[in-house]
């Protein structure tokens, strides 16, 4: 369980503070979750039963919350997620339409990411297998298409020490769930405008990853740090910066933001550029740039910009910029919050959800100045606009706690403590610290956004931000649930597992109601103790006319109507009711083929195959249909 906050004494919190004009109050709970670390990076989801999960560190070990009544009380899960040896504060977790959850790490041991799954509210957990346990990867993003019950599943992460000779960001797919990830495949290739920007390891790194619930389109954001040559137009990207901007190791002060969307899965990108300050060298990620969708698909990118260049990061000002579901055309930056003329104030590490078009919430962090207190202190703000498309949108700051999270700069927020010169980038980039990057920010089954956040609680000494000796400071990770107030979707849709976008029905074409699942069919069987080929046909009904996806089920019948399900590696899970199916995508739609290699035992075997239409009717298990049953000996 968890304590609870309040202003004066630590029982519990409830704040609500001036709204802008033409926006009603808010308000917010806040929770501390017992026995959490400082400094940490804590990410947040929500299940479509309404459980909330927190994933954070507690004694230096990546750790789940979880809570059932609305984000009033927390416990942590009975285990915690699996594969850790040395782990770090970097962490995600996500949420299916199943109910299945699954949390990550970033671990030292191998530079990688220990992830694991749980489908009984972590209780227990089955580790994930494949890319997630290469070498030199950092900062890791997932998200799930709510589609075929979350069967694909897509992490982004961008590559560490390697990045100095050749920088990318990298997405992977789980074709099953999260069980097993395939090879990560670079978003931009040489010799695009994104691709230079990344080299010399010019990003801080991806900023998140989304995936449209309607359409199962996949987007990635990050920032890079890009620069013009003197005296010209010339864009120089990554390596340019270095040379005609100031050399930055580690920590790196991003000029742009960069998105890109997948068809396909992750295997080919379409990139775009959001946000363009390489000419004015204005900072306009203090780390990342966290980006969102509506559910009608529209874009949008949150960030601060700070009103001079590198390293003057105080007084940043809070921005907003959208775009159609193509990226073809971004709106012209609109200001929330205008820069503070106090160069030490401002806001930092600015991160965003959406619902229904042109509804938003933000979260970041606002600083301002105490009495006797030299340094600026941040505290947690969670901001809303629900007129988000227009070119002048209303917003409304709220003060989401009174608990104060870092003593700092501006500057020293984002790790810029060395003496200006050349080699300030490097003496920032190793021997400064920071805060922490990464929020939890989601929706729940009420369209309500909750965050967790953390604090730098300790004793406070110069250098290190803490706010010990500060009014109302404690030291851990929080969770601040909004209890009244607008929410961001009219018909208070739901999730639906997806990280940080609300889900609805996607809208049949024009004229159409369509309301009729696809039929398939498992036509040919290939099966032997190294493989397993399936292959069939899938066919839309409806006036859509369209499959959007086929996903088939390979279980072996165990015992007492049990079975254990092949996973996209070739292993089987473990037993579990026949009926509780877990699905590998298939490759194709009208005319889909699927195979399975690995060592597999003799007995009894089942197959479902469902297949998906692009108005999202799934289809359902009829045994005469798409049901078949084979041996293999």
């Amino acid at each position: 369980m968890v304590r609870r906050l309040c202003s004066l004494a630590v029982i519990a919190l409830s704040l609500a503070g001036p709204a802008a004009a033409g926006a009603a109050p808010f308000t917010f709970s806040t929770s501390l979750l017992r026995g959490t670390d400082d400094g940490t990076e804590p990410r947040m989801t929500v299940a479509p039963d309404d459980t909330r999960y927190v994933v954070t560190n507690a004694g230096g070990t990546a750790v789940v919350f979880a809570s059932k009544d609305g984000g009033l009380t927390w416990s942590r899960t009975a285990a915690d997620p699996p594969g850790q040896q040395v782990p770090t504060i970097d962490t995600d977790i996500v949420a299916y339409p199943t109910g299945r959850i699954l949390a990550s790490e970033l671990d030292f041991a191998g530079v990688n990411f220990p992830s694991g799954f749980s489908d009984d509210g972590g209780k227990t957990w089955q580790q994930s297998r494949g890319s997630t346990q290469l070498a030199d990867q950092d900062r890791q993003w997932f998200a799930v298409d709510p589609h075929d019950g979350g069967a694909n599943v897509y992490m982004l992460f961008h590559n560490l020490a390697s990045g100095v000779a050749q920088h990318n960001m990298w997405v992977a797919h789980s074709g099953d769930g999260g069980a097993t990830f395939g090879p990560p495949i670079p978003i931009a290739l040489p010799p695009s405008d994104a691709w230079n920007d990344l080299q010399c390891s010019d990003s801080g790194g991806p900023s998140t990853l989304q995936v449209n619930p309607r359409t199962g389109r996949v987007y990635a954001f990050w920032t890079t740090r890009s620069s013009v040559a003197t005296g010209t137009n010339a864009n120089t990207g990554g390596c340019g910066a270095s040379i005609f901007g100031p050399l930055e190791f580690n920590i790196v002060n991003a000029t742009r933001v960069w998105t890109a969307y997948s068809d396909d899965h992750g295997t080919t990108w379409q990139t775009s550029v959001a946000v363009d300050d390489s000419q004015t060298g204005q900072i306009v990620s203090m780390q990342l740039a966290y980006g969102a969708l509506d559910n009608k698909g529209n874009v949008y990118v949150a960030f601060p910009e700070s009103p001079q260049p590198y390293p003057k990061a105080g007084g940043a000002a809070l921005k907003i910029t959208h775009a159609d579901p193509d990226l073809k055309t971004w709106s012209k930056p609109a200001t929330l919050i205008p820069p503070h003329p106090d160069g030490d104030l401002g806001v930092t590490l600015v991160h965003i959800v959406a619902g229904d078009p042109g509804k938003v919430a933000l979260a970041y962090y606002e600083a301002e100045h105490l009495p006797g207190i030299a340094e600026p202190v941040w505290y947690p703000h969670v901001g809303q606009s629900l007129d988000a498309l227009d070119p002048t949108p209303r917003f409304s700051d709220q003060k989401a706690a009174d608990v104060p999270a870092y003593r700092w700069t501006a500057a020293e927020m984002m790790g810029i403590c060395g003496a200006e010169g050349p080699a300030q980038g490097v003496e920032n980039g190793l021997a400064c610290s920071r805060s922490t990057d990464v929020w939890g920010i989601t929706l729940d089954s009420a369209c309500r956004v909750s965050i967790a956040w953390p604090t730098k609680g300790d004793e406070f000494a110069k250098g290190n931000g803490g706010t010990k000796e500060l009014p109302n400071s404690q030291a851990g990770t929080f969770v601040s649930t909004q209890t009244a107030g607008p929410d961001l979707c009219s018909g208070n849709a739901t999730p639906g597992g997806t990280q940080g976008t609300a889900f609805t029905p996607p809208s049949p074409p024009q004229g159409c109601s369509d309301a009729r699942a696809p039929v398939s069919r498992v036509r040919k069987i290939a099966a032997s103790r190294a493989r397993i080929t399936l292959s069939g046909t899938s066919q839309d009904r409806g006036c859509a006319a369209k499959v959007r996806s086929v996903a088939v089920a390979v279980g072996r019948a165990v015992a007492h109507g049990r079975c254990r399900f092949l996973r996209a590696d070739g292993r089987l899970g473990p037993a579990v009711s026949c009926l509780r199916t877990s699905y590998v995508v298939a490759r194709g739609t009208r005319s889909w083929r699927l195979t399975l290699a690995g060592r597999l035992p003799a007995g009894s075997y089942v197959a479902w195959v469902r297949g998906t239409d692009v108005a999202n009717n799934v289809e359902g298990r009829r045994r005469a249909v798409n049901l078949r049953r084979f041996r293999i000996r």
